[in-house]
């Protein structure tokens, strides 16, 4: 016979059981709630697990970018390559007027010299020509304009800036126009960046860098077709689409530095040697010895 405590364990059993069945019952009722409920869950741990990894490693390379204390730290540096150096392998024309010189691409035909005519105010240009037929949105190449420094003030005097009105040329102060600054060559020559386009109250449309150097003006002018710029704004964007690698070419440009003079050593004056005065010798005239002789007469 069973005895009173395992009638009780009997009874407390199948209280459970009928309790699980009841719930197993309601969750077939609600299995399509249950299985959303675990799609949701399934997709929102994960989530809220990553954004913890997230926000952690970032706080921690935020500390550690800020964390200046520990100097002990070893730091990781990466080598990159130097970009490659397109002007390396280019030919070199070197001027025997000024000693200037520049690089140009090896396909290149060999520049040639003009000398100014009369009327003009530059000295010489060197043409350089890429050799190839170019159509009107192509470029052919550029020149090298070079002036006496001493008799043109800058840019606005050269014969690369035309004037459109001469009557109005000094009444709108044009001889004064400022152009934007930029640099020029292997050392950085202080330069101006003309950019001028068609509405322009002063020139006519250009562009060009000019630079000074010792006793010489350069002006590197561009040899493009005709650009569709907009109003105002300039023909650089034509520059940049058609010819980029003018600004190359510009880098490369080196003017010879001028030897100092040499201070010319002042040499001592030759000492001058007083002669001593021509000893005089006194000849003493004796008497005559007739009475009527005049020897001062005779």
């Amino acid at each position: 016979m069973p005895t009173k405590n395992k009638k009780k364990k009997l009874r407390i059993h199948h209280r459970v059981h009928r309790h699980l069945k009841k719930h197993l019952v309601r969750l077939k009722k609600k299995r399509p709630r249950v299985h959303k409920a675990l799609v949701l869950m399934s997709i929102t741990i994960p989530l809220v697990l990553g954004a913890l990894l997230f926000g952690s490693s970032a706080l921690y390379t935020y500390e550690s970018y800020f964390d200046n204390t520990d100097y002990s730290k070893e730091k990781i540096t990466v080598n990159l390559p130097a970009a490659p150096d397109d002007t390396a392998n280019w030919k070199i024309y070197r001027d025997d007027l000024t000693g200037f010189s520049v690089k140009y691409p090896n396909r290149w035909d060999d520049p040639e010299v003009k000398k100014a005519n009369s009327g003009q105010k530059f000295l010489e240009y060197v043409s350089f020509d890429n050799g190839l037929e170019t159509t009107n949105s192509q470029y052919k190449g550029f020149k090298i304009y070079v002036y006496n420094a001493n008799k043109i003030a800058g840019p606005a005097n050269t014969d690369n800036l035309v004037a459109k009105n001469p009557n109005t040329f000094e009444v709108n102060n044009c001889s004064k126009a400022e152009f934007y600054e930029a640099t020029a060559g292997e050392a950085g020559y202080p330069a101006q960046e003309v950019d001028i386009d068609n509405n322009d109250r002063c020139f006519q449309a250009a562009y060009f860098y000019s630079f000074t150097r010792q006793d010489y003006l350069y002006n590197i002018v561009p040899e493009i077709g005709e650009q569709d710029t907009p109003i105002k704004a300039g023909i650089k964007p034509g520059i940049i689409s058609a010819f980029p690698k003018f600004f190359e070419l510009i880098s490369t440009i080196s003017v010879p530095e001028k030897e100092p003079a040499q201070e010319e050593v002042a040499t001592p004056p030759k000492p001058v040697i007083k002669k001593a005065p021509p000893r005089r010798t006194l000849i003493s005239l004796g008497r005559c010895r007739h009475k009527n002789d005049h020897p001062q007469k005779s």
